[in-house]
């Protein structure tokens, strides 16, 4: 029996979710409380807790940061399906933020805080990050081309 391929964009978005939150916790469980040197100079593991946001914005905001991870997680899932369900490209875009958004907000709920790991040793200044929050940003960056895409094609009458 042949999948059908409308149904490819929605299998994709059940199971990249998991399996990016999977590597999340993963990520986040093996460098808890490390230091390791992973490419001298580049890049390191080195465990570090946040209660805010990127760049600690927000630091100790608690029970408001989950409500508002809560609700942009939720609210992306239902983004999702009224609007770009039919797409793979979308279905991938919209996974990496809904997984992202999710890790993050398992930590603020489980831990207190987010635990952040990922650290440019070749830019100091640059915040420690995880990998919740690189889905998060390409989640972001590849959901805004989607949406520019498609307000061009329906700008030329082209419907996907």
């Amino acid at each position: 029996m042949r999948l059908q391929k409308k149904y490819l964009p929605i299998i994709l978005f059940t199971v990249v979710v998991p399996v990016l939150l999977g590597l999340d916790f993963l990520s986040k469980y093996l460098t808890d409380g490390r230091y390791l040197v992973v490419i001298p100079r580049v890049l390191s593991f080195s465990s570090h807790h946040n209660t805010g946001i990127a760049f600690s914005w927000f630091a100790g905001a608690g029970l408001w940061l989950i409500l508002v991870t809560a609700i942009l997680c939720v609210g992306s899932i239902v983004a999702w399906w009224f609007f770009a369900r039919r797409s793979v490209f979308a279905s991938v875009a919209f996974a990496l933020f809904v997984a992202g958004g999710f890790g993050n907000l398992y930590d603020r709920i489980f831990h207190g805080h987010v635990r952040d790991f990922l650290t440019l040793t070749f830019f100091p200044q640059f915040p420690i990050f995880n990998l919740a929050d690189v889905f998060l940003t390409v989640g972001t960056i590849l959901i805004s081309v989607y949406f520019i895409r498609e307000s061009f094609r329906k700008e030329k009458g082209e419907f996907s």
